[in-house]
């Protein structure tokens, strides 16, 4: 053998042997990241049973009592369908056998676990370090946070809203990095989710989300024409899934306590709403007058039995729940102005009066500086400024993630207004979807703007060596 031969040999055994002990060394780095992920998701759900879990869950809210009617005519009812409220979380609690202790444990690890892939997500959407640390550990406070992590413990739709809107914002966030057709089907399925875990979720996702994709399968004409047939098919298809989550909940008459409520908490106190009302065909009656200030469950369901509201209650069955939704839009201002006075309240609240089991108290307190998602009016404009600014700095090279991370922001305001305006009745309970979606949009766009920061300094540096 010559000296070549054995020189090229010995560099072809370096060049196999290189690659073997790199692989050994991610997959051990992915051992160690499984366990660590396991570990952290085991302490999570035992700092949120304590040792309350599984007997002493017990369930008190009468909305809890209506999802488990609803779970209890199975999917293979039509009846399913038209219950009294959107079939995602009667669907899990059908998988469960209506089990209480069983659907707190199921719901807890898939809050966790979305927590989880949220980590993951930002670590494959973002380039550096800093960027890549200071989003994933954002995304843990808001995990920890007790006004959000305490809805595990009830049977009600908040916890697996939480989880489907996490993981429909984290796979647009996946598309966006890398645009394909795949990558849109399950952005679009984990939004159908999202969809049917909530009616109040339809509004934004309409007013925002279906647009952007039929507007991006016509102007988007960098992408090849599957991508742009295959946006229009998913318009398609989650517009028709907005529009039968509205049919089915205005059908079964459970908005019309929505519409009960509103007339008299919002707009008896107001002359000018209740004049506008009253013009589109509203009941005016001195009894219905003297529920001003009232909601529907007030004085012994006075508003929901009393002989003398009979025409009113049909109105508000019927067409009262269309009107009230036009007055949205029609009285924007108005209701703009009320959400303003009552913002402060809304995101400071803790939910204490919520936390029946006491999750608060072994969880980590909630984050200073509001690092958990904003809970002043002053610190919801520095978030949203921050967020604005992380977006206008990814524009020039990352156009489809900031574009994306744009239209996800804007969606969140209507998120938060819909969420509002929707009903005056637990009005902070409402709003933990919105708020929680909010922080965690906010998280993101403010990361990848670190990023894009981390990118220029870098090309800097680059430059001058």
């Amino acid at each position: 053998m010559t000296v070549t031969e054995h020189s090229d040999n010995t560099v072809a055994h370096e060049a196999d042997a290189a690659p073997a002990s790199s692989r050994r060394d991610q997959a051990l780095a992915s051992e160690i990241v499984v366990a660590f992920t396991a570990i952290a998701v085991l302490l999570f759900m035992v700092r949120v049973f304590g040792g309350m879990w599984p007997r002493n869950f017990k369930i008190f809210f009468p909305d809890s009592f209506s999802f488990l009617n609803a779970a209890r005519h199975t999917p293979f009812s039509p009846a399913f369908y038209a219950a009294e409220r959107p079939i995602a979380f009667p669907t899990l609690l059908f998988l469960l056998g209506r089990s209480t202790a069983l659907t707190i444990f199921v719901q807890t690890a898939l809050y966790a676990l979305a927590f989880v892939f949220a980590a993951r997500t930002a670590w494959m959407a973002l380039r550096h370090h800093v960027a890549r640390v200071a989003g994933i550990a954002a995304l843990c406070v808001i995990a920890l946070e007790p006004r959000f992590a305490l809805w595990n413990s009830h049977i009600l739709s908040e916890s697996i809203g939480m989880t489907l809107s996490l993981m429909s914002v984290m796979l647009w966030w996946r598309f966006s990095s890398q645009p394909t057709v795949s990558r849109l089907r399950w952005a679009s399925l984990a939004t159908i989710a999202w969809l049917t875990a909530r009616d109040s979720n339809v509004p934004p996702w309409a007013a925002v989300g279906v647009p952007a994709l039929l507007l991006a399968s016509f102007w988007w004409r960098s992408v090849d024409r599957d991508l742009r047939l295959a946006m229009r098919r998913w318009a398609a298809v989650t517009l028709v899934v907005c529009v039968g989550v509205t049919l089915t909940q205005a059908a079964n008459g459970r908005n019309r306590y929505a519409t009960l409520n509103n007339v008299g908490q919002r707009v008896l106190p107001y002359e000018n709403l209740t004049n506008w009302f009253v013009g589109q065909g509203m009941p005016m009656s001195e009894a219905l007058r003297e529920r001003t200030g009232s909601s529907s469950f007030d004085d012994q369901w006075k508003m929901l039995e009393s002989e003398d509201l009979v025409e009113f209650r049909a109105w508000a069955r019927g067409p009262g729940q269309r009107e009230m939704l036009m007055s949205y839009a029609r009285f924007a201002p108005h209701w703009v102005r009320s959400l303003k006075a009552d913002l402060p309240v809304l995101l400071a609240s803790k939910q204490a009066e919520y936390d029946a089991f006491h999750v608060a108290a072994r969880l980590p307190k909630a984050a200073s500086n509001q690092l958990g998602g904003p809970t002043t009016p002053f610190g919801l404009l520095i978030w949203t400024l921050a967020a604005v600014g992380g977006i206008a700095l990814a524009l020039r090279q990352r156009r489809v993630q900031a574009v994306v991370l744009s239209l996800l922001l804007a969606s969140t305001f209507v998120d938060l207004y819909m969420a509002y305006v929707g009903d005056s009745v637990e009005v902070q309970r409402h709003m933990v979807g919105p708020l929680s979606r909010m922080a965690i949009i906010l998280v993101m766009c403010v990361a990848i703007g670190v990023d894009s920061i981390a990118a220029a300094v870098k090309q800097r540096r680059r430059k001058v060596a």
